[in-house]
């Protein structure tokens, strides 16, 4: 008995109060939770009320740059296209030629035109030599017969040889009267020939496809190579004078009148243009419920197919609109920082849109009676207290 004390008491109980110890059941316990953090005051920071201000709506419009006429090029002339001069966009003045149908069987058949003319040539100064001759022996036969005819009634001449001297009239009268029928079909024959030859040239001519005025080619629609046929568009030509052309939701269709004033910036020029719209389409495009306008630019020569945008003023609204220099710029994401209740900055990400007075428009993201940080949003950080 003894024994099973004097263990306990030097070996269970030691190892006991050992245990204890480790535990901290001999100190004092702090309770569970979360340790408080002292946030980070931060000075020298504006704050402003965020609310809504009226505005008129501001709304983007897209479109491109259009020809206020155009022209669709095309050939009377069947054939391979042998050779194109121009590309799209570029600038052509009335008469160039644009492209070049293949005539060779044309040019073929106004050369053997040329042969048959030069052939008909030929033998036009050989009748006109021979009526030469034959002009001079009818002359002389002429005369012979009218002096023996008189010898003749005088009985001064036998029958005989004015019978002769009759003859050789006679023949020489219708030598020279075939010469003049030769020549007469020789005439015909070339009047026939210069007018098929004339018909060659006036078709020859649509093989070479022309610009019908001054201006930009808008569209090419053949290449080097392709069956040209009669009627078929090769080109699309436009006039230099250029116009901007939007398709806008029929919503804001109140907002358009011809004579507004546009300003269209163009993005590939990098120019703000001044343009007047002239034409407004009011039948409404089913497909995506949107008109057209046309605006007039000032500036003459602006290339066609360009992509540009420009803003109408739509309906008075309220807009939430903070100033830029409240807008946080973090990996292309916008953010402000919202002062809570307690002066703690949270950073909160929010959407932007258009610019009215120099402000930005919040999307999303803030609602009014929030406060945020207006100036000095370098200083500030998310979790930070302000102190006012």
């Amino acid at each position: 008995m003894k024994s099973v004390i004097r263990f306990t008491l030097f070996f269970i109980l030691p190892i006991a109060i050992f245990i204890m110890w480790i535990g901290g059941f001999f100190s004092s316990r702090i309770p569970p939770g979360y340790a408080k953090e002292t946030p980070k005051v931060v000075t020298g920071l504006k704050v402003e009320e965020v609310k809504k201000q009226p505005v008129y709506q501001k709304v983007k419009i897209d479109g491109y740059t259009v020809s206020s006429d155009t022209a669709k090029v095309a050939t009377k002339l069947m054939g391979k296209i042998y050779k194109i001069n121009v590309k799209e966009g570029d600038f052509v003045k009335k008469g160039q030629i644009l492209a070049v149908v293949d005539h060779s069987d044309i040019n073929a058949q106004k050369e053997e035109l040329t042969a048959a003319l030069n052939e008909l040539k030929a033998g036009r100064e050989e009748a006109l030599a021979g009526k030469k001759a034959a002009q001079a022996q009818y002359e002389f036969a002429k005369l012979t017969y009218e002096r023996l005819k008189n010898l003749y009634m005088d009985n001064a001449v036998p029958k005989q040889k004015f019978d002769e001297a009759k003859m050789h009239y006679e023949a020489a009268k219708a030598q020279l009267e075939q010469i003049d029928a030769k020549l007469k079909q020789l005439d015909a024959k070339e009047k026939q020939l210069k007018a098929k030859l004339k018909q060659l040239q006036s078709v020859e001519k649509y093989a070479f496809v022309r610009a019908p005025f001054d201006g930009y080619v808008v569209k090419k629609m053949a290449d080097e190579g392709d069956m040209a046929n009669p009627g078929m568009p090769l080109f699309v030509i436009g006039k230099n004078k250029s116009q901007f052309q939007s398709f806008i939701d029929v919503k804001y269709l109140p907002y358009v009148k011809n004579g507004q004033k546009l300003k269209v910036f163009i993005e590939s020029l990098n120019r703000n243009l001044d343009a007047k719209i002239t034409e407004i389409n009011k039948n409404a495009d089913p497909h995506n419920n949107s008109f057209s306008i046309k605006a007039d630019f000032k500036e003459k020569d602006i290339p066609v197919g360009l992509y540009g945008f420009s803003y109408i003023k739509g309906k008075k609204e309220g807009k939430i609109l903070i100033p830029e220099s409240a807008v946080v710029r973090l990996n292309d994401i916008s953010s402000v920082y919202v002062v809570d209740e307690k002066g703690i900055l949270h950073l909160i990400p929010v959407t932007v849109g258009e610019k009215y007075n120099g402000k930005y428009e919040v999307k999303t993201g803030l609602s009014e009676g929030q406060k945020i940080v207006i100036e000095n949003t370098e200083k500030a950080c998310d979790g930070c207290r302000i102190s006012f």
